[in-house]
């Protein structure tokens, strides 16, 4: 096993088919969007006013329907663009036209593909609300129950290595094509640490997850849906009732094709605390996963909770030597605690190999294919079968 040897960029590597073309030469470097959510004619002709008179005579201004506009900055110069997009904000508060939102987004070739980058974001709220909630930027805001959000949801595939067959998905939010890559999981929601914020996105994935496996079982759907709670949001007496009250209502033929995992807990945490905030989850899901934070966390203590699995996170900066210590540690602690393992974020087909050798039971990561936009079913996909495809790319 010391010999194994993983490439950094195999990742990249695997899109390199051929000469890419080359990228545009011009293109628009900013654009800002507004969206009221009423608009008479009128209003419109006032607020499409109110927009140009901060532009300049290359900026395009195009209205879209009645009730948005999208504007096309002439100049590539982000702090110029944020700088007016923020004055055109001001103007159309200041017309009192209403409820709107304004997103200014930076559009750029990266990879063969234009990348898109959320500069900044504006709100005027309804008539009565704060001062406060006004000023908040949508990655501020808690998520709404209906969800309107920028991400979208992503499926992970999760392969088991041990039998070399695809048996699940991850349900993720994920939002594509930012400059920093995909971004899923609880990365979508920037560097905010509300715990009500994670609260609405756990309880919007967990119903996603429901309603993904509610649509697919009647079409004989065997494969598994994993759905992930974060630590925080079983901090709260509320909040843990709350998801509960969700696990409750899963009816009970749905009950052997979906998971949770529990992530983001503190290394510090006691297992007392953790047994406390995942009680009663076990009774309405197929398997309980606990995300480990490392591999001194007490293991043998998360079967004792009700626990199916532990997972790790790859971590990636960690050397192949390392990796391999961290993991040959975790299963052997699991396999004492009759505990299967999951290891994610598995970039390599390499590491995902030794993974099997050393006994891991099942992985995730960009070595399957990255998140897909539909889960499909459980089948056969062997390392062979990777090899091949990623040989073919």
């Amino acid at each position: 096993m010391s010999d194994l040897e993983i490439a950094a960029d195999d990742t990249s590597a695997k899109d390199c088919t051929g000469p890419r073309a080359q990228a545009p030469q011009k293109l628009p470097g900013q654009v800002l969007t507004v969206i009221f959510d009423q608009a008479t004619q009128s209003t419109a002709l006032g607020i499409e006013r109110a927009i140009t008179s901060e532009l300049s005579s290359w900026d395009l201004v195009l209205p879209v329907g009645r009730d948005s506009f999208l504007i096309l900055f002439d100049k590539d110069d982000v702090d110029t663009a944020a700088r007016k997009a923020e004055i055109v904000s001001q103007k159309i508060r200041a017309a009192a036209v209403g409820q709107f939102v304004s997103q200014l987004v930076d559009i750029r070739p990266q990879g063969g593909k234009l990348m898109r980058t959320v500069v900044a974001e504006n709100a005027a709220p309804a008539h009565g609300q704060s001062a406060e909630a006004e000023n908040r930027s949508c990655a501020e805001k808690p998520i709404g129950e209906n969800g309107s959000t920028d991400f979208e949801v992503g499926y992970a595939p999760m392969w088991n290595i041990r039998n070399e067959v695809l048996m699940g998905y991850a349900v993720l939010p994920v939002i594509r094509n930012t400059l920093e890559g995909d971004l899923y999981g609880r990365k979508v929601l920037g560097a905010s640490t509300q715990a009500e914020q994670l609260y609405a996105l756990d309880t919007q994935m967990l119903k996603t997850q429901i309603d993904t496996a509610e649509a697919l079982l009647p079409k004989n759907f065997t494969s598994l849906l994993v759905s992930q709670i974060h630590f925080d949001t079983l901090s709260s007496s509320t909040s843990r009732k709350a998801i509960l009250e969700i696990a409750k209502k899963i009816p009970p033929h749905m009950k052997g094709n979906l998971m949770v995992s529990i992530v983001d807990i503190p290394a510090s945490t006691p297992s007392s605390t953790l047994a406390q905030r995942i009680s009663g989850l076990s009774e309405y899901f197929r398997a309980v996963s606990i995300t480990i934070p490392n591999s001194d966390f007490p293991i043998a203590a998360c079967a004792a909770m009700g626990a199916t699995s532990v997972s790790y996170r790859i971590p990636p900066d960690l050397s192949n030597a390392a990796i391999v210590a961290e993991v040959r540690k975790i299963i052997g602690a699991a396999k004492s605690a009759k505990l299967l393992t999951v290891f994610e974020e598995v970039s390599d087909l390499n590491l995902a190999v030794a993974l099997k050798k050393l006994g891991g039971v099942f992985i995730t990561g960009t070595c399957l294919g990255g998140i897909e936009q539909a889960p499909g079913n459980m089948k056969q996909l062997t390392v062979k079968d990777l090899q091949g495809s990623s040989q073919a790319a």
